[in-house]
């Protein structure tokens, strides 16, 4: 049908309109739509990606950051019972046995009497173990010079006070009577983080 202007209202009809309502010849209906819809598909797409990738990299940099702290805190890690001070851990026992029984006992825990390397480990052991005496990991044989378990020989680095041939904890320092009498002991092994921290060091002054 011709409506005056020149155009039929069928031919009106077959020509769409655009995103903006108007008619654009050879273009097919919503094509601003169609061509905005993927754009906006795309930064959603990219934004979901930056997301995630900031979210991965932050939880890796938390677990690389506390892994330290777990595997090895300054805090010793010792077995229950026992106090950790200075890499060390101690056990200090609250029956009686001999020197030998009690070398035996920290033995089967993989520890052995303890040991004193200076005064900061002195003054712990004597305010630790309070008023009762311990067996600690000196003992000489008869004629003979003091050694510690290991058999390394003791430096003399403070008195041990006493004729016996086995060294304990009085409430000043460092006796020794007959090994045979019975005393409280003292238990000393590295704590985990410790050994681990000293073997660290040993690779890498051997390379």
């Amino acid at each position: 049908m011709y409506n005056g202007l020149g155009i039929c209202k069928e031919q009106q009809l077959d020509m769409p309109l655009n995103s903006n309502g108007d008619q654009k010849q050879g273009k097919e209906p919503g094509y601003g739509f169609r061509k905005t819809k993927p754009l906006k598909i795309l930064a959603t797409v990219t934004v979901t990606v930056l997301i995630l990738g900031l979210i991965s990299t932050t939880a890796g940099l938390a677990v690389r950051t506390a892994k330290p702290c777990l595997d090895c805190a300054d805090v010793p890690s010792c077995p229950d019972g026992w106090v950790g001070y200075r890499r060390q851990c101690y056990f200090f026992s609250e029956d009686e046995r001999n020197w030998t029984a009690s070398q035996s006992y920290c033995s089967s825990h993989g520890a052995s009497l303890a040991g004193i390397d200076g005064s900061l480990e002195m003054t712990f052991l004597l305010r630790y173990k309070g008023s009762v005496y311990h067996w600690i990991g000196l003992r000489r044989k008869p004629s003979q010079s003091w050694k510690w378990p290991n058999g390394t020989e003791f430096d003399n680095r403070f008195e041990v006070r006493g004729g016996g041939d086995c060294a304990y904890l009085n409430d000043i320092g460092v006796s020794s009577s007959n090994c045979e009498t019975e005393k409280n002991w003292i238990c000393a092994r590295p704590d985990r983080c410790g050994k681990r921290k000293e073997n660290s060091l040993e690779g890498t002054e051997k390379q």
